[in-house]
């Protein structure tokens, strides 16, 4: 190949890649700098119903005149298979009869029922901070394959083509004119002349000392990643649970209401009967129709509670929030996962030992230990390099014979060991003193996480204690209320009194009702609480998780007694009036 033939070669490259930016530049303008992929809508939006095939859509909401149920919402936790399993001898799915709760404060909102069982599935499935907390255990998951991939080479294969024209001076000084090119094809690039492969084909470089400790370090990462994210699914799911609680309890409230609004109402018609019969006082008929106008308010304001139990469950449940979530409908009852006369000393001592917190702040001290002890070392252990090439090589210039001889083989190994004291030392000194600091960092951090969880089970077991105390109280007093209204309800039907003193003891047997429901959403969600402070899986809850530990006390056993003043008995006939039916 002469000097012409490479000059015309050099030429026609020139125009090539002049010919070539003239064109990326036209194709940039054309296209306006923007991707040349085709945009893709989002996908659109699924029910939770696809995600979960237990699940079901409630049907159409039924009509507001139909009578309430005189059952309260239930409490109720399912298994957490792949797929979900009924109880023996109980309907299969969620899905309960229409319910009275429907219609009013929904208008055209779509319905779904949901268990709580359900909703701890959906909330690991797809809640937005537990995908986070998984992704963060891949990230740590790479990093510990990149780390025991120190010590492997890595590969590249390629090729150079080198070409020089004018002078060059030679070592001992003398310039000559010298026109040369050379070609290199196989593993590795770039080699000049003398020069070894800059780029070696098979390369393997790495400091021995982080070899050999960047993969424990790595191991402890991944495994407080792991704790993180399982104290992160804890936690979620006890918001999960006391959201569903909520949204039974004000469910709950609110059907007691609306039968307490059915009675009142009759109450409020008996005694404008009796003050047009002249056996009552017109302002005792005004009284308890005012009453009714309070019972009304206090309906909506607990319609209220309803949706926003609901829409704060579908944000936890990464769900649609004007989808109307509700239970499946049953009487409330008493969840006891812990006994609540349980020794907090043990409970402390098992909580310590359990909780995910506490393991990831021990691996976050084994790995500042290991970084202490990887740069005490790093002083005394070399930075190894070893390259392997080989290829074909060839070449010439005008000095010799042919000015491009043949390709032929060549084979280049080459090995380097590098001791490295940083800054006379003084930079090693620093770098072992902050690794110790850290170290002391992440001790006075595991501190911190036993005080809060020795914090959080005494808290915990605290509630739980009061919560049944009150929860005695409540069933106490509905008891007694419910008594005085049965004594008050008799004496009125024997004529010895008048509708209105019935008023005082339906209010307060209605005010029984709610508190008593209220105590029993209450204790539920200490236990849920103090289930998970001592260390427990809240997925393993079962479906028989309330019979685990004998309760203490007997819970309630069936629905809240249903109050009498709807029923026709109540009214009674006046001397020489007839009742206005």
């Amino acid at each position: 190949m002469t000097g012409s033939h490479i000059g015309t070669l050099r030429a026609r490259g020139r125009q090539w890649v002049t010919v070539g930016l003239h064109l990326g530049a036209a194709a940039a303008l054309g296209l306006g700098c923007r991707s040349a992929d085709p945009p893709y809508p989002d996908p659109p939006p699924q029910p939770y119903t696809a995600l979960y095939p237990g699940l079901k859509a409630a049907g159409p909401p039924p009509e507001p005149a139909v009578a309430a149920s005189s059952r309260v919402r239930p409490i109720t936790a399912t298994e957490l298979p792949d797929s979900p399993s009924p109880r023996p001898g109980s309907p299969a799915g969620p899905v309960s009869p229409p319910s009275p709760l429907a219609g009013e404060g929904w208008p055209g909102a779509r319905e779904d029922t949901i268990d709580l069982g359900v909703a701890l599935r959906l909330a690991g499935v797809d809640n937005p901070t537990i995908n986070l907390s998984r992704e963060r255990i891949r990230e740590a998951l790479a990093d510990q394959l990149a780390a025991r991939s120190l010590l492997l080479p890595s590969v590249n294969i390629g090729g150079n083509y080198h070409y020089h024209e004018g002078p060059l001076q030679a070592s001992f000084g003398q310039i000559r004119f010298v026109d040369s090119q050379s070609l290199y094809l196989g593993f590795g690039a770039r080699t000049l002349a003398a020069e070894s492969v800059a780029f070696p084909g098979v390369r393997l470089f790495a400091h021995l000392g982080d070899a050999v400790y960047e993969p424990l370090a790595a191991r402890q990462r991944v495994a407080a990643r792991q704790s993180d994210a399982q104290a992160t699914r804890n936690a979620i799911l006890l918001d999960v649970s006391a959201a569903y609680l909520t949204l039974v309890g004000a469910e709950s409230r609110l059907e007691v209401l609306r039968r307490g609004e059915m009675d009142g109402a009759e109450i409020a018609r008996l005694t404008a009967v009796f003050a047009r019969a002249g056996q009552g006082r017109q302002s005792d008929a005004n009284r308890a129709a005012g009453y009714q106008d309070l019972l009304r308010r206090q309906v909506r304001q607990v319609e209220e509670d309803v949706a926003v139990a609901s829409a704060r469950l579908c944000q936890l449940l990464n769900l649609d929030p004007s989808v109307r979530l509700r239970t499946p409908g049953g009487a409330v009852d008493l969840f006891r996962l812990v006994p609540e006369d349980a020794d907090i000393e043990l409970l402390v001592a098992g909580a310590v030992g359990s909780r995910p917190e506490v393991f990831a702040r021990r691996a976050e001290i084994e790995e500042a230990r290991v970084r202490v002890r990887q740069e005490k070392v790093r002083p005394f252990v070399p930075v190894l390099s070893a390259g392997f090439s080989g290829g074909l090589f060839g070449g010439g210039s005008n000095q010799v014979a042919s000015f491009f001889g043949p390709m032929t083989g060549r084979t280049d190994f080459d090995v380097f060991a590098v001791w490295n004291v940083q800054n006379l030392g003084f930079g090693n000194v620093a770098q072992v003193r902050r690794t110790t600091a850290v170290v002391g960092e992440a001790m006075a951090g595991y501190d911190a996480a036993v005080n809060l969880v020795r914090r959080q089970v005494v808290e915990a077991v605290a509630e739980t204690r009061a919560a049944a105390r009150q929860v005695e109280i409540a069933r106490t007093a509905l008891a007694t209320s419910a008594e005085g209204y049965q004594l008050e309800l008799a004496r009125v039907k024997d004529g010895q009194g008048h509708p209105l003193e019935l008023l005082d003891s339906f209010h307060q047997l209605l005010d029984a009702r709610q508190a008593f429901v209220t105590a029993v959403i209450a204790f539920d969600i200490a236990q849920f609480r103090l289930f998970i402070a001592v260390g427990s899986d809240p997925s393993s809850v079962g479906p028989d998780a309330a019979l685990t530990v004998p309760p203490a006390q007997p819970a309630p056993g069936g629905p809240l007694p249903a109050p009498a003043p709807a029923e026709p008995s109540l009214i009674v006939p006046l001397p020489g009036a007839k009742p206005d039916r």
